[in-house]
Parts: C-alpha cells; sequence; structure tokens
C-alpha cells in the first residue's frame, strides 16, 4: 500500500478544484440536529462565492433546516490523479432570487450537468427550484497523495 501523505491547498488550487467540480455536500444544522444532502453548485472564483441549485418539493426537510440557520458548511470532494482532494467552504447561506442573480451565474447553473435521479415520489413540477449563495467566511482544502486511481491505472 502506497504512503499516505497529506498537504494544504492554496488559493489557486482550491479555485481550480472547486471550478472543476459540479457537487458538493451541504451540511446543515438545528439545534442539536444535523442534515446533510448532496447539490449541484457554480462557483465564482473572484468572490470565492458558492452557488447551490436547491429543489424543495412540498414539505421539504432541507428547507426546514435552511430556515433554522444562515452558518452552513459546504463539501467537495474527488479522487483525481493527484489523490483525494477536499475543500470545506464555511459561511453565511442567502437565497436569491432570480432577478437578482448576474447573467454569468444564471448561464453556469444552466449549464451544469446535474445527475438525474428519483428522490420522490411526486412528479418534478411539484418541486420548487431556487438559487442560493454561500458567502464564504471561511475556505480550506486538501490533498492527499493516495488514490485508487493511481493504483487502477498502474
Amino acid at each position: 500500500m502506497a504512503r499516505k501523505t497529506a498537504k494544504r491547498m492554496d488559493a489557486l488550487e482550491i479555485d481550480e478544484f472547486l471550478e472543476s467540480q459540479q457537487t458538493g455536500v451541504l451540511a446543515l444544522a438545528n439545534d442539536d440536529d444535523a442534515y446533510a444532502v448532496p447539490l449541484s453548485f457554480a462557483y465564482d472564483d473572484e468572490d470565492r462565492s458558492v452557488y447551490l441549485r436547491l429543489g424543495f418539493a412540498p414539505g421539504s426537510q432541507k428547507q426546514r433546516y435552511l430556515d433554522a440557520t444562515d452558518h452552513v458548511s459546504f463539501v467537495v470532494y474527488d479522487d483525481t490523479e493527484e489523490g483525494w482532494k477536499s475543500v470545506l467552504v464555511e459561511g453565511k447561506v442567502t437565497m436569491l432570487s432570480h432577478d437578482s442573480l448576474d447573467a454569468a451565474v444564471v448561464e453556469v447553473m444552466e449549464g451544469l450537468d446535474i445527475p438525474y435521479f428519483q428522490v420522490h415520489s411526486r412528479p418534478a413540477t411539484d418541486i420548487q427550484f431556487n438559487v442560493a449563495c454561500i458567502e464564504p467566511t471561511r475556505v480550506s482544502g486538501i490533498i492527499e497523495g493516495y488514490s485508487r486511481r493511481k493504483e487502477t491505472t498502474r
């Protein structure tokens, strides 16, 4: 087994990684309860904001947790040629109206390759789609030198 090493990512490495990804996990809390959900996202490297594409079904648990807090954590990770990479974005989340979105953000959000899977027993027309923005207060990333990808290509 290869020796595992890890190093902190610098700001440029974090920007490049987040720009190359489209899915991550949003973690929310309400008192002693926690909730995490995979989401599609777009990244703006100018202000380091993360834009989330959210779908809310009637009675949405995700909506209840978002209503209970304005501070979130968002994790993006992948097994790359360099090893496992992960970035943690922490910050304030704000729901945005479609009218308030910059045209470039709308274009990126519409171009996301969103994996389709059935998560509700109701039609997609019953789901309300919104965009939220995480304004980061802290962003950190690591690269772990071990990768299964490297082992399978040898």
